[in-house]
């Protein structure tokens, strides 16, 4: 999967029309000599990278003020976890694991946190394999379920939880956590049949929704009569809207994501049932997990506790191969993935424990 003696690289082709679904063609693979780290420096090898919707975010020709633009020519950003293979920093030696902005690419050249870094990053204390898991279960998507459902969205026992696109990265771990955490009722909406089944018999969903072929506002009536008491949203836009009219007294709405609209054609029209955050005395609020940084260890230990116990699914979508990246990206805005969208870019490493689920 990976050359030894060069360092391929997919960089910024160009940007993305409003509307255009992202491609390959937005990006141009490189190869070029691997960077030697200086003083205060390592090399860190990839061995896995993430996927998110965000990073269609940073392929705008007018950059938005959360998220920073990637200049045309320059190496895609992107989150992953690798192994340090060299390093001048006696903080950060040889073997160890580290989780950062690696980009999309074999290797690339580091600092310790807080120096010029876009994201936080960290040495990963007890590395397990797969090292995946530092960037799905037990790592950003982990930690958005987890700080979304419990902070921006108050989850409390018995809530009846609705949660879009429930069969993503973020989706499948929040309805999981919420049913763990003792929801009265889960319910997901998912964009296939085959993805509304496997949330139910897979990941312990009350139910799902089709939102391609159901009628979502008839279904959230007759699934929530007595209205949902917290919707944690990864769309926006119309289902947004929809699940607004279905609001219980004193509800709570987690805003993740607004996948459905942000990078849409034109000017959108915002919700027009928000009035029933008055009349039902609830409240909407948007959080960014990376507000939550110093407290991941927390999220962490709970997952991991949960993982190991048999009681939550590590769910991820896994592509082979560096070159396969624009297509892992992509795929996030067809619904062609299911679970964490991950890319592996090379083997983890020999010798690391492996994170172990407990058997029936």
């Amino acid at each position: 999967m990976q050359s030894a003696e060069h360092n391929r690289q997919w960089r910024v082709a160009a940007y993305p029309e409003p509307g255009e679904l992202i491609s390959s063609r937005h990006f141009e693979w490189a190869t070029n000599p691997i960077e030697t780290p200086r003083d205060e420096e390592f090399l860190v090898r990839t061995v896995c990278l993430a996927t998110g919707p965000a990073q269609r975010g940073y392929l705008q020709a007018e950059p938005s003020p959360f998220l920073g633009q990637v200049p045309v020519g320059e190496v895609m950003r992107g989150r992953g976890v690798g192994q340090i293979i060299e390093s001048h920093h006696p903080d950060y030696r040889r073997g160890d694991i580290f989780v950062g902005s690696l980009g999309w690419q074999d290797y690339s050249v580091q600092k310790p946190r807080g120096a010029e870094f876009v994201f936080s990053t960290k040495k990963v204390a007890e590395p397990m394999r797969p090292l995946s898991a530092e960037l799905g279960l037990l790592g950003q998507a982990g930690a958005t379920a987890y700080f979304g459902l419990h902070e921006a969205g108050d989850l409390r026992t018995n809530d009846r939880v609705l949660i879009s696109a429930a069969a993503g990265g973020v989706g499948s771990v929040a309805g999981q956590i919420a049913r763990l955490r003792g929801a009265k009722q889960v319910v997901g909406i998912a964009g296939s049949a085959g993805k509304c089944q496997w949330l139910v018999d897979e990941l312990g969903f009350s139910a799902a929704i089709n939102y391609r072929d159901d009628d979502v506002d008839r279904r959230l009536g007759e699934l929530f009569p007595e209205g949902i008491d917290l919707f944690f949203d990864n769309v926006g836009g119309e289902l947004l809207d929809t699940a607004l009219n279905h609001l219980a007294l004193g509800a709570r709405v987690a805003l993740c994501g607004f996948i459905a609209t942000d990078y849409a054609a034109g000017p959108q029209a915002g919700p027009i049932n928000y009035r029933n955050l008055v009349a039902r005395r609830a409240r909407m609020q948007g959080f960014v997990v990376f507000d939550y940084w110093e407290r991941y260890g927390e999220a962490e230990q709970q997952l991991r506790r949960w993982y190991r116990d048999g009681q939550l699914k590590n769910c991820e979508d896994v592509a082979e191969g560096l070159e396969h990246m624009p297509a892992a990206l992509a795929s996030l805005f067809t619904g062609a993935n299911r679970g964490i969208k991950l890319c592996q870019v090379a083997p983890d490493p020999e010798g690391l424990p492996r994170l172990e689920a407990a058997t029936a």
